[in-house]
């Protein structure tokens, strides 16, 4: 048939429609020209006369006008409009003035000496010499030497409509672009527009995967050692605009000043120029950098104004990977080619992962009207509006609203299909097997949290590989690395959690096809499932044969070799050529013979005849649903063969499809002239990937054998060389198996089912709270009694050993259904970091990949016709018996009849008693087979095998099952599956797993009963081997699963500034598929939360322990975590006995949001095997991400007792995301002692006393005081942000801690800093709490640090006794330990008196501890601090200590960021632009709103708002002298949302006890978290650059609303600071006159 109908591509409810039809009749009357703002005013020399307001500008206005409208504030319009007019005039007379500037020049040619000293606590620093004894600032400051290699660029900033796909969505948009790619990037513009004018289904110039589109984000490259010079144009219509490279040290050359944000002649006007260049320093690190515009940072950002600069390494070239011939040279580019000049070539990619336009923003269909702000076929949030290097498929408006046009449904399931949908316009980053290959990511946008993941298990990366030169990354050149590095010093990990402005390097291990060795289709995306859905996706294809010319197996552009593997890849060939040829796989071979000679599987080398050789790759030959007709075959539904044929010797492919859509050529009709030959690698026979060609809306088959690795291991024969239906042994393939030989076997036959879940059990008068749609993966073994048993109802947690073969087996019983699946039910698993085969155990089908879901075998039939047809499913009739060879059969109404020489699985439910007395579950026995069918005649079906099982009279069979295989091939530790079929609906249901990687040998057992488990979060591990640096031997275990999007555990928000309407009508608004909200709901403990109607739902192991549920019970605060008044937790508790070794297997497994994970009074190393990384006790971790954090019980300290653990964000805390980890001293008979080789002298006991006898004490006096505070003294109230929300400028119910001595002088005037103390490692810390609050209680948690949890947590934990809260008037005393163990850290203080709230209103503060032997001196008088309460402090090290060996005095200063909106960037309703509430940074903010009515314009908020009278922002001000050392202490006071900390021109070690770790300049934070940023090279970064440099929150919206300040870096000797180098307290001033300054607000 043909596909002949132009489908309507309606996408909007009749209502909308309407409404929009009026909007932009109203919109198109506004839409006249705006009369110049300037005036009549003439051009001025080196600036751009204003003009009417162009058509770009007004395309934009008219979107606004539409959406203020919708949301039913038409009036906002004019408002806006006035303030454009004002924020016009501003910025032109503030350009007239910047063009009367005089300019100056300066020649810095020679270049000052450095040198590299090992600095603080072992890491790497570029410091400058002693600036006591006055040697001069490096004046050149970074003024490129004469005769260095030289990179020139000339980058222009211009407006630009950017197409995000081949269904032409588009937005108007912003872009750097290489001045001399101008014109190519116009045409690209102007064809695309040309194609949206035209009817059907034209790309314009949008290729398929990106490749050689001019309209990209701009890469530079530089090598290691280069200057680079840059000319800036401005050639945007309107907007100042600038380009900063984060961690640069780049220069105005004119001036040789820097080009912070702070610089004026960093800014270019519209029509201007700017020259700039920058030396980057031989030793800087390989890797990428973020850029974007600094002027209207956001506005501009997030339309598309980013790129990236790669500093590459030493002498290396760029070259096109595209085309073929000599290679060719390129200048900018998102993959590219690199002719290394220090190691192996490789292929480098760029992502940008990044938002269009804020969070209200919508881009344009083709039409030009808007895209829907949820996808209705999805329900995911912004299609169109979360993109990959400017590229976005949405999964329903377009191809699913297209395949429902031609067939009438739509299958999410097959949306990443390139079989179904064709090849995704998004990047296609493509090489050849074995190639090395380096992942550049960058976060583009301005908005969001990111998660990038890569799939196909072994594209995983050290998180620092400079730790140990190891190369993985260049490892699989050639050929499978099947025993890699078991254990690396640095983290392996496959997800980067990426935030505004961060940029990261990823190394894969083995690079292309994995340590696997494997051609495929390797998909990555942003692992928030609303993200991916909405068009957040690409995918990595890695060929085995050469891609030129006839022999494309698709239909992108030829692709080049790497210069150094050049002649290793082949073109393919026709199955006939392999005929009489002899093949190699790595050892194994094989000789090709024709279809009249017989295969012998035992010769050597082996005999194939060809038509054996084709059969073992491709699925069984069929048609779909027994017909000849191409729509027939799709709307089967039938997975099971493949309509393949032979001609002759040659195998061909099905037709070519005849559906037309604009993602890849249509045929002009369904013939068999259309089949495409089959191709074959000439060198080992391999299919030549991939193997199919696109078939709109059409389900792509199983693999052959339904076989987990159908492209890695197609062999798997009896002992007679005869075909078997099971998996293939291990080694079967040779040295090209998946599993190697003698590799241990461990299965697992995992269901899908659907039950009700009980998150949280009946509390007092509370009901419990229940999902009662749950869904969860369980072992079929244990089914039966995990529904009948509600505690064993939670999300899959299953082992597996290192050298582990994992062979699952999974089925569903989700039957279709209306409000969950939409009548077309499909699941899958998809596993990460183990080594498999993508083609058919990634779980989700990308690219030409097999189909790896199921549907239901529980359906037998189906009576409505919406959706999906009914599953292939069967019922035995009468039975079969062991060793029958044939069964009788009926087959379910509506149901496709099976397939000869296809699998079938024979007993889907069967079961059988187990009688496993070892085991520590009465577990059943599966008797599920699966058989291939050798003939059918009628309802008779028979087997090439007998059956091995008996099997009852009704029992299922259906070939509605999936096979997967993992080789568990190193230490990998905790190990994320989920489903990825319906993931954003299944997810908040508990549709997710976990493998977790034991230690070779390792067996698992129950800690109750030391009998063996199979499955569930808690479990003693029984081994002898490392499991962490410096520790081996047996543990606890706990799998930690940290979520949102939970949507029966959310709180309702009072106070919150929603958007107008009843409670009520909003949380029925917010009811969607993927987040079906339970109809009672409680309101949140904390009245300030500010956001939308409700929270976004929390927990651990899909369990709860809600506030609310409590505090109803019992309104105490400071009994809130109290076993005694509410019993233990819902969430799963650890027990231990002291000193037992306890690892947490933590990760984030939902859904849209990042997370914080926080344990009292333990720490652990945040890279396992490094045993000179950092340690901490918090650790934010982002969707998917996952840590393997191991400690001992009871801490150091060796301290019996109740500690908590929690998620540290506030609403989440509340809704109910803590437990408890219970350390034991005693012997209790329900809990079995660990073998005595791990522990063998028993229990410790325990000490009399957390503090040594000997350790020096520091006494604080501490008082807890009510303190209204406002937050900048010039800000109203309240400031309005958009949906009637506001930034709340004062804290009327503010807390503070403070010592006791200062009480009075912080009560009133200037707002004082959060309470920072400070000891040193080894101290005893001593603090007395008075409560002089009215009518809280109080306490001092200070989880950081060693303490004894039943005396001094601060918090009334569990069973621990007495009452560790003060009431007003009272006063109790906490003792710490700063256990030189746990290094030198920061531990945050919270007040437990009332968690709920008290930290919000500013009960919080800070113990830093310090190197041994330290003083602390105040920066400015030299008076001393080491008593005293001071936020920044110079630490004066005693390097007389062996301890302190390389260390030297440091600026010290700590941050402490607070804010509480906790619906901007998350999924939910209001759709809002501004972040709301307070926002602050030690108690200070300065909003860009309140800057903009000081007289700042937007173009230059970071520069004085008033030039002649500068006056610095009222957040805190860090000074510092050129080169002094500087440790910045980010602290998450209280927050609802991570940020991003980052600091301009200045980069750090993300590990900064660790040499080799990597070097960042943005990194991310979360609430109760503590972060150390130990700058590199000192202020002013390696070339001691003085200026004033910018640290913020890089999330924009939040920088925006005032979490921003200067790093103020002062020539050396200048007076306003103290030299570092003078250790003695008190010193004095020198005399210098000091230069006129702006006074620090900060600081009066």
């Amino acid at each position: 048939m043909s596909f002949l109908v132009q489908p309507q591509r309606s996408r909007k409810h009749p209502g909308t429609v309407a409404l929009l039809h009026s909007v932009l009749l109203a919109a198109s009357l506004m839409a006249t020209p705006w009369p110049s703002v300037a005036g009549d005013a003439g051009s001025h020399e080196g600036h751009a006369t204003q003009v009417a307001l162009p058509g770009w500008t007004q395309q934009l206005k008219g979107q606004t006008v539409v959406e203020d409208t919708i949301e039913g504030r038409p009036e906002r319009s004019e408002k806006m409009e006035l303030q454009h007019h004002r924020l016009m005039r501003r910025l032109e007379e503030q350009a007239q003035k910047d063009a009367q500037a005089q300019q100056t020049s300066g020649a810095f040619n020679n270049m000052s000496m450095m040198h590299q000293y090992m600095g603080q606590d072992g890491s790497s620093f570029l410091l400058m010499t002693d600036s006591s004894k006055g040697e001069p600032v490096m004046s050149s400051g970074g003024k490129c030497p004469a005769n260095v290699p030289t990179k020139t660029y000339d980058v222009s900033m211009i407006n630009i409509e950017i197409t995000l796909n081949r269904w032409l969505d588009y937005y108007p948009g912003y872009m750097y672009v290489l001045t001399e790619d101008l014109v190519k990037a116009r045409a690209e513009e102007s064809k695309n527009k040309a194609s949206r004018e035209q009817d059907g289904y034209d790309p314009g110039s949008v290729s398929t995967g990106l490749q050689g589109d001019v309209i990209q984000p701009l890469v530079l490259r530089a090598n290691q050692g280069d200057c680079v010079k840059m000319t800036l144009r401005n050639q945007m219509e309107s907007e100042d605009g600038s380009l900063f490279i984060q961690a640069s040290s780049m220069i105005v050359s004119a001036t040789g000043r820097p080009a912070t944000t702070t610089n004026p002649d960093s800014i270019v006007a519209p029509g201007n120029a700017q020259e700039f260049e920058w030396y980057i320093h031989p030793h800087m690190q390989e890797g990428v950098r973020q850029f974007h515009s600094y002027s209207h940072d956001r506005e501009l950002t997030v339309l598309g104004l980013f790129g990236a600069f790669i500093v590459e390494p030493k002498g290396s070239k760029y070259l096109d990977s595209l085309g073929t011939g000599p290679d060719k040279s390129v200048r900018s580019g998102w993959q590219v080619n690199i002719d290394n000049g220090s190691g192996p070539d490789f292929r480098e990619f760029v992502l940008f992962y990044h938002e269009i336009g804020d969070e209200a923003f919508r881009p344009l269909n083709k039409k030009g009207d808007f895209l829907p702000q949820r996808d209705p076929l999805t329900d995911a949030y912004r299609p169109g509006g979360r993109a990959i290097n400017y590229r976005s498929e949405p999964f329903g408006i377009d191809q699913m609203h297209l395949q429902h046009e031609y067939f009438g449904f739509e299958d999410e399931s097959m949306a990443y299909s390139a079989y179904t949908f064709g090849d995704t316009p998004t990047t296609i980053a493509r090489g050849y097997l074995g190639d090395p290959v380096k992942w550049r990511l960058v976060h583009g946008g301005s908005e969001v949290f990111h998660s990038h993941h890569p799939h196909s298990g072994s594209i995983r990366w050290q998180r620092s590989p400079g730790t140990e030169p190891n190369n993985l990354w260049a490892m699989g050149q050639d050929g499978p690395v099947k025993y890699p590095v078991v254990r690396t010093k640095s983290d392996r990990v496959d997800v980067e959690v990426i935030g505004p402005s961060e940029a990261l390097d990823l190394e894969p291990e083995c690079g292309g096809g994995g340590c696997q060795h494997l051609a495929g289709e390797f998909l990555y995306h942003c692992h928030v499932a609303h993200h991916y859905v909405a068009g957040m996706w690409g995918y990595g294809r890695f060929y085995n044969t050469l891609q030129v010319g006839s022999t494309h197996t698709d239909s992108m552009p030829d692709l080049q070799e790497l210069p150094d593997r050049k002649g290793r890849i082949k073109q393919g060939v026709s199955s006939d050529k392999l005929i009489g040829t002899t093949l190699d796989w790595f050892g194994k071979t094989f000789k090709i013979v024709d279809k009249s000679q017989k295969t012998n599987w035992k010769s050597d080398p082996v005999i194939v005849n060809i038509k054996d050789w084709v059969e073992m790759f491709v699925p069984a030959q069929g048609q779909p649903g027994h017909t000849n007709d191409e729509k027939g075959q799709i709307l089967s539904y039938d997975s099971t063969v493949w309509d393949w044929k032979w001609d002759g010797n040659i195998a061909r492919g099905e037709r070519e499809s005849t559906a037309q859509n604009p993602k890849y050529q249509w045929a002009a009709k369904w013939d068999d002239s259309t089949r495409p030959a089959i191709l074959f690698d000439p060198t080992t026979g391999k299919l030549a990937w991939p193997l199919f060609k696109p078939h709109f809306g059409k389900r792509v088959p199983f693999s052959a054998n339904h076989s987990g690795a159908p492209w890695l291991e197609p062999i798997h024969q009896d002992a007679n060389g005869e075909r078997t239906s099971e998996p293939a042994k291990p080694g079967e393939q040779g040295r090209w198996s998946l599993c190697p030989d003698n590799a241990n076997q461990k299965s697992y036959n995992i269901h899908f089912a659907r039950m009700p879940i009980t998150l949280a059990k009946k509390q007092g008068k509370e009901p419990a709270i229940v999902d009662k749609d749950g869904l969860i993966y369980v072992l079929h073994e244990e089914e039966r009694l995990i529904r009948a048993n509600d505690d064993l109802k939670l999300p899959a947690v299953i082992r597996a050993n290192v050298y582990d073969c994992v062979d699952l087996l999974l089925t569903s019983e989700w039957d279709d259904d209306d409000y969950t699946n939409f009548q077309s039910s499909k699941i899958n698993i998809h596993p990460h970091f183990f080594q498999f085969d993508t083609g058919n155990s990634d779980g989700v089908i990308s690219g030409f990949e097999y189909e790896m879901s199921v549907r239901p075998f529980t359906m037998f039939g189906k009576k409505t016709k919406h959706g999906l047809p009914a599953p292939m499913v069967a019922k035995l009739v009468g039975g079969a018996k062991v060793g029958a060879t044939s069964i009788k059969i009926q087959m379910a109404p509506g149901a496709t009849a099976f397939h000869v020489n296809t699998e079938v699985m024979v007993g889907m439910d069967c079961l059988e008693n187990g009688n496993d007395a070892t085991a520590s579950l009465p577990r059943d026995k599966s008797c599920s087979e699966v058989a291939r069918i050798k003939d059918i005649k009628g309802d008779q079906v028979t087997f090439f095998k007998p059956l091995k099982h008996n099997h009852p009279a009704n029992d299922l069979v259906s070939p509605e099952f999936v096979r997967y295989r993992w080789w568990v091939d190193v230490d990998m530790g905790t190990v994320f599956w989920h489903d990825h079929a319906f993931g954003a609906t299944t997810w908040p249901h508990g549709g997710f797993g976990v493998t977790l990687v034991e230690p070779f040998g390792s067996t698992y057992h129950d800690p109750k009963n030391g009998k063996l488990v199979y499955s569930g979060p808690i479990a003693d591990i029984h081994s002898n081997e490392p499991i962490g640096a410096g520790v081996s031997g047996s543990f606890r275990e706990l799998m930690v699963s940290i979520h949102d999007t939970v949507p029966h555990t959310v709180n309702i928000i009072e106070a919150g500034n929603p958007p107008g309407q009843p409670i009520e009508v909003a949380l029925e608004a917010g009811k969607t598929v993927s987040f079906q909200m339970p109809e009672k709901i409680m309101n949140a403990p904390n009245k300030y939360i500010n956001g939308g109607t409700h929270t976004t739902g929390s927990g651990f192991n899909f369990r709860a322990e809600p506030f609310a549920q409590r505090l109803s019970n019992n309104p105490d605060t400071s009994k809130l975590f109290s076993s005694a008044i509410h019993g233990d937790p819902d969430t799963p508790l650890l027990r231990a006995y002291t000193g037992d070794t306890m690892v947490f297997r933590l990760l984030h497994q939902l859904m849209n949001e990042s997370h914080v994970w926080t344990i009292s009074g333990h720490t652990f190393l945040t890279e396992r095997y490094a045993a000179d990384a950092n340690r901490k006790n918090s650790i934010h971790v982002g969707i998917a991400e996952r840590y393997d954090l191991v400690t001992k019980a009871g801490g150091f300290q060796g301290m019996p007792g109740d500690y908590i653990h929690f998620n540290g964000r506030s609403s989440h805390f509340a809704e109910g995301g803590w437990g408890i980890v219970r350390v034991l001293d005693k012997e209790v008979a329900d809990l079995k002692p660990l073998p005595k080789g791990t522990n063998p002298l028993g229990i410790p006991a325990t000490p009399s006393s957390v503090c040594p006898a000997d350790a020096p004490v520091k006494n604080f006096n501490v008082v807890a005081l009510d303190r209204p505070m406002k937050l900048n003294q010039k800000a109203p109230d309240v400031i309005e942000v958009d949906f009637e929300r506001k930034i709340e400028m004062t804290m009327p119910d503010g807390k503070i801690f403070a010592l006791e001595e200062e009480a009075t002088t912080v009560s009133s005037g200037t707002t004082p800093h959060p309470l920072t103390l400070r000891a040193n490692l080894g101290d005893c810390i001593k603090v007395n709490l008075k409560n002089k609050m009215k009518a809280s209680r109080a306490s001092f948690f200070a989880p950081g640090l060693a303490f004894d949890p039943k005396d001094s947590q601060g918090l009334n934990v569990g069973n621990n006794g007495g009452d560790q809260t003060v009431g007003p008037g009272e006063s109790r005393a906490y003792t710490y330990y700063a256990h030189p163990a746990n290094k030198e850290t920061t531990s945050l203080v919270w007040d437990g008196g009332n968690i709920v709230v008290n930290p919000r209103n500013g009960l919080y503060g800070a113990i830093i501890v310090g190197p041994k032997g330290s003083q602390y001196r105040d920066p400015v008088t030299g008076a001393d601090l080491s008593q005293k309460n001071s936020w920044r402090a110079d630490v004066i090290v005693d390097a007389s200590l062996p301890e302190n060996v390389g260390k030297r005095n440091y600026r010290d200063v700590a941050l402490y960021f607070q804010d509480e909106d906790n619906i901007i960037g998350t999924a939910f309703m209001p759709y809002v632009q501004n972040v709301a509430g307070l926002t602050s940074v030690n108690y200070r903010a300065e909003p860009y709103k309140l800057r903009e009515e000081q007289g700042c314009s937007l173009g230059k908020i970071f520069q004085p708002c008033v030039v002649d009278k500068p006056e610095d922002p009222s957040t805190p001000l860090i000074e510092a002298h050129a080169g002094d050392p500087v440790r910045i202490h980010v602290i998450g006071a209280n927050s609802e949302q991570n940020g991003m900390f980052g600091v301009e021109g200045h980069e750090w070690p993300i590990e900064p006890y660790m040499p080799g770790a990597d070097m960042i300049s943005v990194v991310e934070y979360a609430g109760s978290e503590t972060l150390d940023v130990f700058i590199r090279g000192g202020a002013g970064g390696p070339y001691r650059q003085a200026g004033d440099f910018v640290w913020s929150n890089n999330r924009l919206p939040y920088t925006q609303s005032g979490q921003w300040g200067y790093l103020r870096v002062l020539p050396v000797g200048d007076s306003r600071i103290q030299p570092l180098g003078a250790a003695s307290m008190g010193a004095k001033h020198a005399d210098i006159t000091p230069q006129p300054q702006a006074v620090p607000t900060a600081m009066k």
